[in-house]
């Protein structure tokens, strides 16, 4: 490598003029003057190796991150699991213990006729086996007896029978239950320590690919005689340009899906996507309308949201919407759902959380419609299935907008974020990353938007 930026320099400054003072006036021979462009050929090649690494840097760090929030979103997705059988269980458990005190009451009625059987003169030996009796088998068994015992006694003793045969069977479900809720338990802590070593692995990828990415610009700036800090730029700057065409391409091909048609049962959008341009620190730029003006909501730089300013955009035309799912929010409830994910603006991520102090993607979302009074599950691919399908050209805000590594299949989604207005979004995005307003991605996103 360093012969070859060498070879660099040399061609750079007899390019620019600079007199070389050399030891031996002897002309090159014909192996150095082969020697020298085969150095400039290193040279060149070098750098652009140099510049292709840096872009497998950048897609690295991409997938780092794109892991992160996969098995965040397993994570999720085995908590949710979890409470779910936990639930399953106490339910079992509370019907077992009513079913046992149901049966316990069947035996304390039985007793009491019995006793009165006693009173009246009636035989020691029924009086007996009824007291004593574990079902109506035991009964029969027990005492020879049973035929002089009244009606009601015998409705008893079956009514005893039932109730036994109903709290051993609820006993063996909650056991059961029991169970189950302790393997989804578990897989929810496996998940967890998936997710935190996940989340390791990828700051330990996403450090050393830094320090590679230094060393590269160093070399690139020696090579074309620049400084470090201009190579930077000049790399960032390519990075922008892909991901903006990464971008302009999805946002197109989700835009060009939405056919003119019958208006959507549900409120037409009050906003138009816009087109956003990714920064270079990992966030989205400020979007940008139909104009190429910048929107005027809310804006990420450096961690720190600024909250989007009040705007009336001029409202998109209708399209019909995807089959499947229901809407139950009206547009009110929208914007109260946004209004209530503001205020989490800046709180930490949380792997499976829900509030106060901390969320992820789906805990923000669906804490945020429930505080405007509607219920939608837990998980973002529940989220998805549950919510009606609308197209890019519908969003309002409050609707969701979900992400997956294939797109053509649900099970696969990662995440979800909110649309709040003028081309941009809210979300809680991944560990270490607070809950912010950045503009809307397009890239992996979900051929329809969702409305709770």
């Amino acid at each position: 490598m360093s012969g070859a930026v060498a070879a660099v320099l040399l061609v750079a400054g007899t390019a620019t003029g600079t007199t070389v003072a050399l030891a031996d006036p002897t002309p090159p021979s014909q192996q150095d003057v082969e020697d020298a462009q085969q150095a400039v050929t290193d040279a060149t090649t070098s750098v652009a190796g140099a510049e292709v690494r840096l872009a497998e840097l950048t897609a690295a760090n991409d997938a780092a991150e794109l892991k992160v929030q996969q098995v965040g979103e397993a994570y999720t997705q085995a908590l949710a699991d979890s409470d779910a059988a936990q639930a399953v269980s106490a339910d079992a458990t509370a019907r077992s213990q009513e079913a046992d005190a149901k049966a316990e009451e069947a035996r304390r009625q039985l007793a009491a006729i019995a006793r009165q059987i006693a009173r009246s003169g009636g035989s020691a030996d029924a009086l007996q086996s009824l007291l004593s009796a574990d079902g109506f088998e035991d009964v029969a068994r027990r005492s020879g007896t049973l035929d002089r015992v009244s009606g009601k006694a015998d409705q008893a003793v079956q009514e005893l029978r039932a109730a036994q045969l109903v709290a051993t069977t609820l006993s063996a479900r909650a056991a059961d239950a029991a169970e189950e809720a302790a393997t989804a338990k578990a897989a929810a802590q496996t998940a967890l320590d998936t997710a935190q070593q996940a989340q390791a692995d990828a700051e330990d990828q996403v450090a050393a690919a830094a320090s590679e990415r230094d060393q590269l610009l160093t070399v690139l700036a020696a090579a074309r005689q620049t400084s470090v800090e201009v190579e930077r730029q000049r790399q960032d700057q390519l990075d922008a340009e892909r991901r903006a065409r990464t971008e302009a391409a999805a946002q197109a091909a989700r835009l060009a899906a939405a056919t003119p048609a019958a208006p959507a049962t549900s409120t037409p959008a009050t906003s138009t996507p816009t087109t956003s341009t990714p920064a270079t620190d990992g966030t989205t730029a400020p979007a940008t309308g139909g104009s190429g003006t910048p929107a005027t909501g809310g804006t990420t730089t450096g961690g720190t949201t600024t909250p989007p300013a009040t705007s009336t955009p001029e409202p998109a035309a209708p399209s019909a919407p995807a089959t499947g799912g229901t809407s139950r929010g009206s547009a009110a409830q929208g914007q109260a759902a946004v209004a209530s994910a503001m205020t989490k603006l800046g709180l930490p991520y949380v792997w499976g959380g829900v509030g106060p102090t901390g969320y992820d993607c789906s805990g923000l979302t669906s804490t945020s419609w429930r505080t405007a009074g509607v219920s939608i599950n837990r998980t973002s691919r529940d989220q998805y299935t549950q919510v009606q399908k609308i197209s890019y050209d519908q969003l309002r805000p409050g609707d969701l907008i979900f992400w997956a590594s294939n797109t053509a299949d649900p099970s696969s989604i990662y995440h979800v974020a909110m649309y709040i207005g003028n081309g941009q979004i809210i979300e809680a995005p991944t560990y270490n990353v607070p809950v912010r307003v950045t503009s809307m991605r397009w890239s992996g996103t979900m051929p329809y938007a969702g409305r709770p």
